[in-house]
């Protein structure tokens, strides 16, 4: 039968496919880790943030913020039982508006690289922009990540001035 060898190349692929890369080992001395909350919390506190620790909804960390144009997380991903997660997510989200449309979203993903927006369902606009950090970032390295972070805010909010004439849009503190 002719779907045999077909079937089993297919399998071949899907068994040499590479596995997620985990964060395992114990982060660098002086390093900023995913697998390492307070790396984390202490790198942006150096940056003068006032970052809170706390947890998600499923249970793994989060770290929340006000230092920047706009309330923000940073939620940890990669998380094996809540511990050695491998990479940050900086996210914020806007209220629901009628000109929260995919249209509107990909206007601004059509000129920007490192922060990219999206609605989601329920009408919220959304941005993030996601960062690995297996075996470590140096301090100038994550200093780097939250100038990107703080200039593409900076950069959303004259997008929303620009394109909706708006005085200024304000991120969602989330509830409870």
């Amino acid at each position: 039968m002719r779907l045999l060898p077909f079937a089993a190349g297919i399998a071949a692929l899907c068994l040499s496919a590479p596995g997620f890369a985990e964060d395992t080992k114990p982060c660098g001395a002086g390093l900023v880790c995913a697998s390492s909350p307070q790396t984390v919390l202490v790198a942006m506190e150096k940056a003068e943030f006032k970052p809170k620790l706390s947890k998600d909804t499923d249970g793994d960390p989060m770290i929340e913020s006000d230092e920047s144009s706009y309330h923000f997380q940073v939620f940890f991903y990669g998380c094996e039982a809540h511990k050695n997660c491998d990479s940050l997510r900086f996210e914020s989200l806007f209220e629901k508006a009628p000109e929260n449309t995919p249209a509107f979203v990909n206007k601004w993903n059509s000129k920007k690289r490192f922060l990219q927006a999206s609605v989601r369902d329920d009408g919220q606009l959304g941005v993030a922009y996601d960062v690995a950090t297996i075996g470590g970032l140096t301090p100038a390295n994550f200093a780097d990540v939250l100038d990107w972070w703080n200039s593409e805010l900076n950069e959303l909010s004259k997008f929303f001035k620009e394109e909706l004439n708006l005085p200024d849009a304000k991120a969602e503190k989330p509830k409870g």
